[in-house]
């Protein structure tokens, strides 16, 4: 088996087992997997496919191969969206003339946060010493990173807000938005949650779905805020689906379309993370304690929580300044 004019390939259900299906000179090849589970299936024609794919080791086939040794963790969803995005720049590139500025012109051309072209140039980083561990590539590559600024603001104030959520259309977007800044839960939280888990006689969130392996972005139970109640309850009279977040009768994989658009109409830059940022500012400002902050977000390390947010509330180091005095 020879995989060198395709770099992609699938593993589908074949003569009562499973086989590697792939296109070699236009034509759909299958080899019959001797694995009988699916899991086994994988690994054996990830296995296969590394032996027997002749191509050039290009950006597109690190990152396709890096992506495949991580499809089990929890950052798989988010580090492949990342990589959809980059693509179309990265996919054909011989790593070894990667250089700075081929990394800025990168950046240049996606019009996103300083911290979203960071991490995408740190996945591609990842992978290409990956793939140099691995023996793929002849040498690790240095990556240029774009610096994020030092306490750069990611939450909106009220009025920013307002402006935003006025600009959002679609019925799911708003719930979405609605969700994120009451909740403060991670955008793949909110997404995956399902009507079963939203208990309103209790009053309660439950995002953690069943069989999740706990990471260190826990997931939370969290109130029914009184100003989210009756979108929630609208989203549940509409509902077609068990997702919370639909369009359709069909699950929103991404929402990101939708705060770009509304970013757009309003002038006011929010991300679906900013949401979450902007929750825990208005509560500390409004005095909530930080380590009832901390359990609300799903922060195991407090730390993380005083770090960003104890600035905001009103009390913050006020007994250290009261502490100085003039007199003796």
């Amino acid at each position: 088996m020879s995989a060198g004019n395709d770099n992609a390939y699938s593993v589908q259900r074949f003569r009562g087992g499973f086989a590697l299906v792939y296109k070699y000179e236009g034509k759909r090849v299958r080899r019959q997997l001797v694995a009988q589970d699916r899991e086994s299936a994988k690994a054996e024609a990830r296995a296969l496919w590394a032996g027997s794919d002749t191509s050039a080791w290009t950006v597109g086939r690190c990152m396709t191969a890096y992506l495949d040794t991580i499809a089990h963790k929890p950052s798989y969803s988010r580090r492949q969206d990342a990589w959809k995005a980059m693509k179309g720049f990265w996919e054909n590139v011989d790593p070894s003339l990667i250089d700075e500025p081929m990394c800025k012109a990168y950046r240049q051309r996606r019009k996103v946060a300083d911290a979203t072209a960071r991490y995408e140039l740190m996945q591609l980083s990842t992978a290409l010493n990956w793939a140099a561990r691995a023996g793929h590539l002849p040498e690790r590559r240095s990556i240029w990173l774009p610096t994020v600024p030092e306490g750069k603001r990611r939450h909106l104030s009220r009025a920013e807000f307002t402006s935003f959520f006025a600009a959002v259309k679609a019925d799911h977007a708003r719930l979405y938005v609605m969700l994120g800044l009451f909740t403060m839960a991670r955008p793949s939280a909110i997404l995956e949650l399902t009507w079963d888990r939203v208990d309103f006689m209790r009053g309660l969130i439950d995002f953690t779905p069943p069989g999740h392996k706990r990471t260190n972005k826990r997931r939370t139970i969290v109130p029914i805020a009184d100003e989210l109640l009756p979108e929630l309850q609208r989203g549940w009279d509409a509902r077609t689906s068990e997702w919370v977040i639909e369009r359709g009768g069909k699950r929103v994989a991404s929402i990101k379309k939708a705060f770009q658009a509304a970013s757009e109409r309003s002038a006011v830059h929010a991300t679906p993370y900013s949401l979450r940022h902007t929750g825990a500012v208005w509560a500390a400002e409004a005095g909530v304690p930080m380590p009832e902050l901390a359990q609300f977000m799903g922060h195991d390390d407090m730390t993380t929580t005083y770090k960003h947010y104890a600035r905001y509330s009103p009390d913050y180091l006020a007994g250290v300044a009261n502490a100085i005095s003039l007199r003796a």
